[in-house]
């Protein structure tokens, strides 16, 4: 887990627990991947660099106490932000039944208090409270994206729709059909900036 520790040491504060969480979710979803094809990573660096690194590019962002991660698939990026941030609650929601195992096997493995699993589509969610922050990694449109996560979303929240270099063209049609919301994109840095082109769009209501 050198690669990561190297990355976050400047970034994030990451104590020998976490660093062994993070070994632990690498191993068991290259198992998984052999048997459930959970993603493409199929190497401890594709993991490491393509799971939990790139989930956690956006760790700078999370400030809510209470966060919705739609269209997770096996677990990201919630499990390796719920991971970083103990104090902080994570809804990890997905259709796939699959994939969302995987995330309820490594949150038994590392008896995580803060990860409520929800197997559900987004158009059916209903939740207790409204979440602080809702993300989503590749996920739908940033239109899209908006159009699902506003209506649960708390009335000061954010919506952080992590993108590709699409994100210029998806944020300029989200602006005419959001006026009221204000939407801005920054680059996100990777271990490997020469081969990443990511970036995170933050959605804010202008009006509640």
């Amino acid at each position: 887990m050198k690669v990561l520790a190297d990355w976050a040491a400047s970034r994030l504060s990451l104590d020998e627990a976490q660093l062994n969480a993070f070994e632990l979710v690498c191993s068991e979803h290259l198992k998984w991947n052999t048997v459930f094809n959970l993603s493409a990573h199929r190497s401890h660096d594709q993991v490491v660099n393509d799971q939990l690194i790139d989930s956690l590019t956006v760790a700078d962002a999370i400030t809510g106490l209470s966060i919705l991660d739609i269209g997770t698939g096996p677990g990201f990026p919630g499990l390796p932000l719920a991971i970083t941030f103990p104090d902080i609650q994570f809804v990890l929601l997905d259709s796939n039944a699959k994939k969302l195992a995987f995330a309820k096997h490594v949150v038994g493995l590392l008896k995580l208090q803060n990860v409520e699993i929800v197997h559900q589509r987004i158009e059916h969610y209903v939740p207790a409270h409204k979440h602080d922050q809702i993300i989503s990694r590749a996920f739908c449109s940033l239109s899209d994206m908006i159009h699902y996560a506003l209506p649960i979303l708390a009335p000061n929240g954010q919506i952080l729709a992590m993108k590709g270099p699409g994100v210029f063209t998806e944020q300029a049609d989200a602006e005419l059909k959001y006026p009221r919301c204000k939407i801005n994109v920054r680059a996100l840095h990777h271990a490997r900036d020469e081969e990443k082109t990511r970036f995170l769009a933050t959605v804010t209501r202008t009006e509640t």
